[in-house]
């Protein structure tokens, strides 16, 4: 079965949609996780992009196909910086937008030149990989061991990323006709691209998974603290209470002890 390029194209677009959606519900309902709103914002320019490729085959423009790689690269940036500001480390996002307008600056001057395929993938596959890369290694080197299932999603969804900007930069270098992940072929790419979109499926869950399975731990540890702040407290009211109730009566009613009523020297 074989399934052409509009088909996933639309499929990709409902995804990001759907993804952007609930990640904005979840900013929503948890307002203290930073992590969601950079996500939802990301998967919105993801469908946007998607929509603006898409347009492209409707209304071939140098303008659209720069709006959909600038788009893309911007999105992969903010959902890296989710990914950090999910662990507590600076979101970078200022430094995203500077490195995207860099990059819309120099694709869309390759554009205007022409320039060669070639070098219009390997500009691609250096602003895309290290972007793609960098959430990867935000999730491995965080060492706790509740991140499992939810790192092994991003994993695999990760790898497969950047899979899909390396291929294409082979391809053009090995003179292939069929530039399957970079254009598409309608006809041979099937099976491809359902990796390809498989891997940005992988990827979204396993986000959502990390950051609802990191929120849980971190009530859970809170709930722990005050659990025991709760039994500090009770024991230091049972030792007072203790201490209290092995004074002398005479102390505790305010009345005069034996030693107050010692009889004075000299007659009164």
């Amino acid at each position: 079965m074989k399934i052409d390029v509009a088909t996933f194209q639309t499929v990709w677009l409902i995804l990001f949609l759907c993804s952007a959606l609930i990640t904005t519900a979840l900013s929503r309902m948890f307002a203290q996780v930073g992590a969601f709103r950079f996500w939802a914002i990301g998967f919105y320019l993801l469908a946007t992009a998607t929509a603006s490729f898409a347009l492209h085959k409707i209304w071939p423009s140098d303008l659209l196909m720069l709006a959909t790689a600038t788009l893309a690269l911007l999105s992969r940036i903010l959902i890296w910086s989710g990914t950090r500001d999910l662990f507590g480390a600076e979101p970078r996002w200022r430094t995203g937008l500077a490195v995207t307008a860099v990059f819309a600056v120099l694709h869309g001057s390759m554009l205007a030149l022409n320039a060669p395929l070639g070098v219009r993938a390997l500009l691609l596959a250096l602003f895309f990989l290290p972007c793609r890369a960098a959430t990867l290694y935000e999730v491995c080197r965080r060492r706790r061991p509740h991140l499992g299932p939810a790192r092994v999603l991003v994993v695999v969804g990760s790898i497969i990323a950047m899979l899909n900007v390396i291929v294409p930069l082979l391809l053009v270098l090995l003179n292939r006709a069929n530039m399957t992940l970079l254009y598409g072929n309608p006809r041979t790419t099937s099976a491809l691209y359902a990796v390809v979109f498989a891997g940005d499926l992988l990827l979204t869950v396993g986000l959502i998974v990390l950051a609802l399975r990191q929120l849980v731990t971190e009530r859970d540890m809170l709930a722990t603290l005050d659990r025991g702040a709760l039994e500090h407290l009770a024991g230091a009211r049972q030792m007072r209470a203790l201490r209290d109730s092995r004074l002398p009566r005479g102390d505790v009613l305010g009345h005069d002890t034996s030693a107050q009523r010692q009889s004075l020297p000299g007659a009164i």
